[in-house]
């Protein structure tokens, strides 16, 4: 039996042996015993958990779901799993940072350490100056990690990195003695970990978690801070305002009860609810000044400087690449990036003379009206692939029926995707890929999504049959054909740059 064959069927037995696992005995075992078996099973677990990532770095390293299925490894992971798309990517990158040092990644697989220990010590060997250390201070850095895992949590071991670079190379460590040097790394680590992340609760209310570093989070502490003050000197005003009023007979003592005791309810929010109310008038403001940027409403301008053949061409992927002109010059892009860019974007034709100088700069052709865009967010409410959570604001319109395949802008025949997504998606021009694709049923004109035919083995057959009162679909290939060769009263739709 080859080394291959051998590590599936170890992993064939030990599902087998989960399988004939009598859980029904708890009820008579004693406590040590549940204690006992409790400990091992976590043990084990923690085993498994480092061998799933170990072979997910794997996976991830080889493509090897791009090649088999036709998508990326945090997209499968999604989809096969029941995950979001952003949890899949997570998923990915704890792996790989679990599996980042071969010690560290032995000593999980080994049960000594745990994956979390793991994956919190693969991250700061990541973080190290690598172009400064040898392979061998690399090693002892992962040593001596390895040597306070036992007996610190992961979130601990993070305090522990510069100790330990001071201690493997302090060549490379700033001077403790240079408190210049130690605030600008203390200062360069805090912007590093910034974050802001956010998600649902399944409840009705939407959970905020992140880190700023101090200076900016002074700002936005103190900001906050303000907004909350002005709230109490509103309710103390308010309060005093409902006392003149009642002692001047502008309103009943019944009248006066009433709107006090709401004003009291207001007043015994918490210092938190108030900070939380004072962040939804922060945004109440600037969006009430026109201060908020759009981030999906207003496309970006592409300035093609290309004839008009050139850029057809380029968008049908007869030219390799093209050249647009963005606000920091000449940029070159692929065709099938531009093809993407030109879904959601204003096109302004110049039309090129001989020895390439400009003959005529023709009006802007906006592809996606600001009207489609509304009806667009609403009814789609952001990116359509399944279980992404990117806001309708951050997503691109794109054409189903390719704008180079003489696709309409119509609302019928666009559909929102996150930047990542839209990438996915976006089909060659012969439509030639097994990949992710779109639907639309004729009827409600709703699109959906349609994994590769390579994938779908891989998911549950509720995901893979077509959704309840979406018979009929229509797929990309036949749409194409269809519009490409109109039948007998139809009109073949015409493109931005159609004159």
């Amino acid at each position: 039996m080859d080394a291959v064959s051998g590590f599936r069927t170890r992993l064939q037995a030990i599902r087998e042996q989960l399988d004939g696992l009598d859980y029904t005995v708890l009820s008579a075992m004693s406590d040590v015993d549940i204690v006992d078996t409790m400990t091992e099973m976590r043990a084990i677990s923690d085993r498994m958990i480092a061998g799933a990532a170990v072979v997910t770095d794997a996976a991830f390293r080889a493509n090897a779901t791009e090649h088999t299925t036709g998508t990326p490894l945090g997209d499968f992971l999604a989809a096969a799993e029941g995950r979001t798309p952003s949890q899949g990517i997570g998923v990915v990158k704890r792996a790989s940072k679990l599996a980042h040092h071969p010690d560290v990644r032995d000593a999980a697989l080994a049960g000594d350490v745990s994956p979390d220990h793991a994956t919190a010590i693969g991250e700061e060997l990541g973080k190290l100056p690598q172009g400064q250390l040898s392979g061998e201070q690399v090693d002892r850095a992962a040593g001596l990690f390895l040597d306070r895992a036992a007996n610190t949590p992961p979130g601990q071991l993070r305090k522990a990195a510069q100790q330990i670079l001071q201690e493997v190379a302090p060549e490379a460590a700033p001077s403790p003695g240079d408190e210049a040097a130690r605030l600008a790394a203390q200062r360069s680590r805090a912007v590093k970990g910034r974050r802001l992340v956010w998600g649902s609760d399944g409840e009705g209310s939407t959970w905020f978690s992140g880190q700023l570093p101090d200076l900016e989070a002074q700002q936005v502490i103190g900001t906050l801070q303000a907004f909350g003050e002005k709230g109490r000197r509103a309710e103390r005003d308010e309060a005093q305002a409902l006392r003149t009023r009642r002692a001047e007979g502008d309103i009943t003592d019944s009248q006066y009860l009433t709107a006090r005791l709401a004003l009291e309810n207001r007043e015994a929010r918490s210092t938190a609810q108030r900070m939380a109310d004072a962040l939804i008038d922060m945004v109440g403001l600037l969006a009430s000044l026109d201060k908020v940027p759009s981030a999906g409403g207003q496309a970006p301008r592409l300035v093609v400087t290309l004839n008009y053949q050139d850029l057809h061409d380029a968008l049908e992927g007869k030219i390799a690449a093209g050249v647009v002109h963005g606000a920091t010059g000449e940029i070159p892009v692929d065709a099938g990036s531009l093809r993407r860019m030109c879904c959601d974007a204003g096109i302004l034709p110049v039309v090129l003379g001989g020895e390439s100088q400009v003959m005529d700069m023709g009006q802007e052709r906006r592809l996606v009206t600001g009207a489609i865009r509304r009806a667009l967010e609403l009814r789609d409410g952001g990116c359509i692939f399944p279980d992404c959570t990117v806001p309708a604001n951050l997503c691109q319109a794109h054409h189903i029926i390719p704008w180079w395949d003489e696709g309409p802008t119509s609302l019928e025949n666009l559909a929102l995707l996150c930047r990542h997504h839209h990438a996915l998606v976006e089909p060659d021009r012969y439509h030639s890929r097994d990949q992710w694709r779109i639907v639309v049923d004729p009827g409600t004109k709703i699109p959906r999504m349609v994994p590769p035919e390579r994938l779908k083995k891989h998911l549950p057959q509720s995901s893979v049959e077509p959704a309840a009162g979406r018979t009929g679909t229509v797929s990309l290939g036949e749409d194409s054909a269809r519009m490409a060769n109109p039948g007998p009263g139809e009109n073949s739709a015409q493109t931005a740059l159609v004159a």
